[in-house]
């Protein structure tokens, strides 16, 4: 039996919630999502949109922006390290990934039916390519749930992902600087506290 399925066995002992495990994985596990490098916040947003667009339910920026906060909750829960490259904006809307962000701001509400793409020119020809996580993350047991994370946000409509995360206190005890723009950046710490106070919902029943 491999490492990661004596470890699920193990943990099938507690209460789970969609196929996911409540309690964080131990350790060992941690060491070997740790071998993977933080990947780029473009790459995971092509993940969402990609899993989005085969459940013929294309999310929209706004709804991506809160699916990559609660992935990354996810992680930082789960494995006790981050997943993005990145940082989250606390805005007037909820979290905010600005880089992903600005990329798909021209669509508006509109639903993203499109991966983000670069370009780059070698030998006068130009080469397009879709950015992708690591192959080392999309090739292993840990892509799976993270699969199921954003199968299940994505069934959640983007008013109540905005309302879970101005529900938690690293957002409503900032609104007042949120609405000048002066306030903070979450920190690892804040985004793993709204994730577990949202778990129930994003991994449980209601996410169906």
């Amino acid at each position: 039996m491999s490492t990661i399925a004596k470890i699920i066995q193990d943990l099938k002992k507690h209460r789970q919630f969609n196929g996911l495990e409540e309690h964080v994985i131990p350790s060992k596990n941690k060491a070997r999502f740790d071998d993977m490098k933080l990947q780029n916040p473009f790459a995971v947003a092509n993940f969402i949109i990609k899993i989005a667009m085969e459940k013929d339910s294309p999310v929209t920026n706004l709804k991506l922006q809160k699916i990559m906060f609660f992935l990354q909750g996810y992680c930082l829960c789960k494995y006790e390290t981050p997943l993005i490259d990145g940082t989250f904006s606390k805005w007037r809307y909820g979290p905010i990934e600005e880089d992903v962000y600005r990329n798909f701001k021209n669509n508006g509400a509109s639903p993203i039916t499109y991966e983000y793409e670069v370009a780059n020119i070698k030998d006068g020809i130009i080469h397009v390519r879709t950015v992708k996580m690591d192959r080392n993350v999309l090739n292993s047991d840990v892509a799976n749930d993270f699969e199921k994370i954003v199968e299940n946000l994505v069934a959640i409509e983007s008013w109540k992902l905005v309302e879970m995360t101005h529900s938690h206190s690293s957002w409503k005890d900032y609104v007042d600087k949120i609405n000048t723009h002066e306030a903070k950046d979450y920190t690892n710490e804040e985004i793993k506290e709204c994730f577990i106070a949202n778990k129930k919902m994003i991994i449980g029943e209601y996410a169906r």
